[in-house]
């Protein structure tokens, strides 16, 4: 049986996949994949060079086609020319998250390539944004997933167990349905909803890792930690090493402890957001995350007391500043997402690539939450919640109080209507069985002290 399966796995990744995606399909995900596996290794001159030439066309793109672009330029006195390298980026005022939410047509380019793929993210500081992208960019997004994911011995074709938050939006119409599950089907992708953690489930989620035999794990971080301290607990690991891609939060050194008593020693931290996908990825030197340059440019942003910014120097913290390289379609220049991380060291990677590191990031972490049995709910299902209510809330932030009773606290932008309130009450029922919830609307929702808007709080 395992030899059988092993040879699917060859079959998709060098026969199924290619004639689809390549031949099929006539998309070059797989060449761009080829290029990423060449550039990890080449000299940091080279990269920058292939990287300032990016930033130029991306430049000029936005100044002559893009009306948010176009104004912000001329606004800061700078021209297309005057941006030619990484360092002049800086002469541009930064693109926060609000800026983001409140021009999302004006962002749109009015020339080819245009937008045509529209996602909504529900923010980890509680904020929900539209946006958009063109194909090109989807197709070096899936190479640069590609490429980082399989560093952590991730496969085409391979088995996987995605412990994944489960989707709060409407069910979209059968065929689309249809079409996903063929998808994960023929990829032999398995999701599990991590939502729910309570006992029983968690059992099930071990026993059926014991049965699927799983190459990798992909999941929510503090999720897969749940699981993985529920398995130590009840010495219930069955298994060899599994690795483990945490995604969507930050790994904590006492939560990679757990994982590595549970599936081994092969756990890698992974970091990234809805608007750009895949920003940084551990090697197996496991020492920080090698930035995806080749498709985006990484700053760490520090700023004074003065209001003076300036880049972050090798362990300092400061704020994640993203420059989309391939998105003409939506750019995104010199976007603050409201991130925090340790800048990086300078020197090459024991592992031989030259692609520049962040140390660690921060402020990903959401939460978790207890339900009226107290079993525990992941505090980024309210990132699932409001992804949906985008444009109709603004901000938004859970409290857990010591009783067990949450307000809900929402900056709406305009009335909440009658489909919208239905919308959370069915998922906070669903997901935190037995805990009264009551909604507050508010006119804003403070930072907490590390400049972070927390979306989930839990008195203790």
């Amino acid at each position: 049986m395992t030899s059988r399966m092993d040879l699917y796995s060859t079959f998709f990744r060098k026969v199924l996949y290619p004639g689809w995606e390549s031949k099929l399909r006539g998309r070059p995900t797989l060449e761009r994949l080829a290029y990423l596996e060449q550039t990890q290794w080449r000299s940091l001159d080279e990269l920058e060079a292939q990287r300032e030439a990016d930033l130029r066309k991306l430049v000029r793109h936005a100044f002559e086609h893009v009306p948010f672009y176009r104004e912000r330029f001329a606004r800061a006195g700078v021209s297309a020319d005057d941006v030619r390298t990484v360092d002049d980026l800086r002469k541009l005022p930064m693109m926060t998250r609000a800026d983001a939410r409140d021009t999302l047509e004006a962002r749109a380019s009015e020339v080819e390539p245009k937008p045509r793929i529209r996602k909504t993210t529900g923010g980890t500081t509680g904020q929900p944004l539209l946006f958009g992208y063109d194909a090109d960019s989807e197709y070096w997004r899936q190479a640069i997933k590609l490429r980082g994911y399989g560093w952590a011995g991730y496969r085409l074709g391979d088995r996987t167990l995605h412990y994944w938050g489960a989707p709060t939006r409407p069910l979209p119409p059968w065929k689309v349905r249809a079409k996903v599950f063929v998808d994960r089907y023929v990829k032999r992708e398995h999701y599990v909803n991590c939502t729910l953690r309570s006992e029983r489930h968690m059992r099930q989620v071990a026993a059926h890792i014991r049965w699927y035999k799983p190459r990798a794990i992909l999941c929510y971080t503090q999720a897969g930690a749940d699981l993985a301290r529920f398995i130590v607990e009840n010495d219930l690991r069955g298994w060899d090493t599994i690795p483990v891609l945490c995604c969507a939060e930050r790994l904590f050194p006492e939560d990679r402890a757990r994982l590595e008593q549970a599936f081994g020693p092969a756990v890698f931290e992974t970091y990234g957001c809805r608007e750009v996908m895949l920003i940084g990825t551990e090697c197996d030197a496991h020492d920080g995350l090698h930035v995806s340059a080749e498709n985006l440019i990484v700053e760490v942003v520090v700023t004074e007391q003065n209001g003076s910014q300036r880049p972050a120097a090798p362990g300092e913290t400061g704020e994640i500043v993203l420059t989309d390289l391939h998105n003409y379609g939506m750019p995104f220049i010199r976007y603050a997402n409201g991130d925090l991380a340790i800048a990086g060291k300078a020197e090459r990677c024991a592992c031989g690539r030259t692609l520049p590191r962040l140390a660690a990031v921060d402020g990903r972490s959401a939460e978790t939450l207890r339900d009226g049995q107290g079993n525990r709910v992941g505090g980024l299902v309210f990132n699932l919640i409001f992804s949906v209510l985008a444009q109709t809330v603004r901000q938004f932030q859970a409290v857990q109080h010591k009783d067990g009773s949450i307000t809900l606290k929402l900056v709406p932008t305009s009335a909440l209507d009658a489909t919208a309130r239905e919308h959370i009450r069915k998922n906070c029922a669903q997901y935190l069985k037995g805990v009264e919830i009551k909604t507050e609307i508010v006119s804003e929702i403070p930072v907490s002290r590390s400049g972070k808007r927390q979306v989930v709080i839990v008195e203790r």
